[in-house]
């Protein structure tokens, strides 16, 4: 597939919609969880989810304010809006509402928000730093801002990215993303991007999170089902034998035992500050 064939992140994510966080790999969730556990959302606040999804943040947080408060979700992939929804209206929160929207622009949205969440979607914006302001100002004087970035991760999730490296779309490859001073390398680089969009008290909490499958075939279907899928859509059908063979070899590295899962630690990064 060359550039002109390179899907956009809407398409992508709506080619998700149906299997994201649905291969068995607890990741999404949880980190969605932990991410409303450190906002401390409480009952009858008003909160926007940019980017959501599935609502991984969105639907816990509707259940921590309660039916006195509110949750918008909105996302730029339609189909992942349809399957929010349906969760939603599954669980019975119907203080989540969601709406298609670009995270880059949320200038329209009032700006009288307790809370503004974001899990993961920060470095697929052309321009992060004007998002985040954006961000920032949606928030009511005093509000809180959480958002979720990748840290560091052990050696075979390094390794894995490297093997589907040659495969990133030329897109993803910001140097504002991928540079050895982008702020999204480090902690006090995420700490000065959102302190710069101008957020106060800011800090960063690191949790490690333990992502177990049981061969490579499992990975693949959870690799297929993230934004990781664009570097799949790339792979030249001959490449992909061997890509897994040098994959499951990396897996196998992580077993300690043949009764035991592969397991791969991602370290999830949690950087919060306030309005």
């Amino acid at each position: 597939m060359d550039e002109k064939q390179t899907p956009t992140v809407a398409q992508v994510f709506d080619m998700l919609a149906s299997t994201y966080d649905q291969t068995g790999v607890e990741f999404f969730g949880p980190v969605g969880a932990k991410l409303v556990e450190l906002l401390d959302a409480q009952p009858g606040e008003r909160c926007l989810d940019v980017g959501c999804g599935r609502g991984a943040v969105t639907l816990p947080l509707a259940a921590a304010v309660g039916a006195g408060g509110s949750v918008h979700g909105v996302d730029v992939s339609p189909g992942m809006l349809e399957e929010a929804r349906g969760l939603a209206a599954r669980a019975g929160l119907t203080q989540a509402t969601f709406d298609v929207a670009d995270a880059g622009d949320l200038s329209h949205l009032p700006a009288d928000h307790d809370v503004v969440a974001s899990s993961l979607v920060l470095f697929f914006l052309a321009d992060p730093a004007s998002a985040l302001r954006t961000w920032v100002e949606r928030l009511a004087p005093g509000g809180r801002i959480g958002l979720v970035t990748f840290g560091v991760e052990d050696e075979a999730s390094n390794a894995l990215v490297d093997l589907l490296d040659p495969y990133v779309p030329p897109t993803y490859r910001d140097p504002k993303f991928v540079a050895a001073e982008s702020p999204f390398t480090s902690e006090s680089g995420m700490e000065r991007l959102l302190g710069d969009a101008g957020a106060r008290e800011v800090s960063t909490t690191l949790v490690p999170t333990t992502l177990e499958f049981p061969d490579v075939l499992h990975w693949q279907r959870f690799s297929l089902s993230t934004g990781q899928r664009a570097m799949w859509m790339r792979m030249p059908e001959e490449d992909k034998p061997r890509i897994l063979a040098q994959a499951d070899e990396i897996l196998e590295s992580t077993r300690t035992s043949a009764d035991q899962p592969c397991r791969l630690i991602w370290n999830m990064r949690y950087t919060l500050g306030r309005r």
